[in-house]
């Protein structure tokens, strides 16, 4: 029980790490830790072939495979292109989901300043009402961290 739970961590970490990697030969390659595994469990006492089974599916915890989750570059895009849109809406995958939702409703645009996402801005969550506990998607705008910044700033000087 107890080499099963110190085991689980470092698998779940090994899939998670592989998780977007093309697994055909990745997937399989952890048989032989789990079988091998699965042989060690089975030689303690008080182990049986069904119990073993149950610490092998704790040891080694299903993980979603994501494969193809990256999406590529279209046609000859790039970053110097200066196609900000499409950069714009690119990078906002890569937000969580209420910031992926404000970037959407707002066109991919700051709320303060009406300019783009650049490539290497970070997208801050403004609450609208200065409520941190209000999340309703109607309370949650998406701007610059500058903007954010100055509209704090600005705040506390007043």
């Amino acid at each position: 029980m107890v080499k099963a739970e110190k085991l689980a961590p470092i698998v779940r970490g090994w899939r998670n790490y592989h998780r977007f990697c093309k697994m055909d030969g990745s997937r399989n390659s952890l048989w032989q830790t789990r079988h091998r595994t699965y042989k060690v469990f089975n030689k303690e006492i008080k182990q049986n072939r069904y119990s073993c089974e149950k610490l092998i599916e704790k040891a080694f915890p299903a993980v979603p495979y994501s494969e193809h989750k990256h999406i590529n570059v279209e046609g000859n895009k790039s970053p110097y292109d200066g196609d900000l849109v499409y950069w714009s809406e690119r990078n906002s995958k890569l937000y969580d989901n209420m910031t992926s939702k404000a970037l959407k409703k707002q066109n991919h645009s700051c709320k303060t300043c009406g300019l783009k996402f650049a490539d290497d801005e970070k997208v801050h969550l403004h609450h609208v009402d200065g409520n941190n506990n209000n999340r309703k998607p109607n309370n949650l705008v998406a701007i610059h961290e500058s903007c954010h910044d100055y509209h704090h700033m600005s705040k506390s000087a007043s």
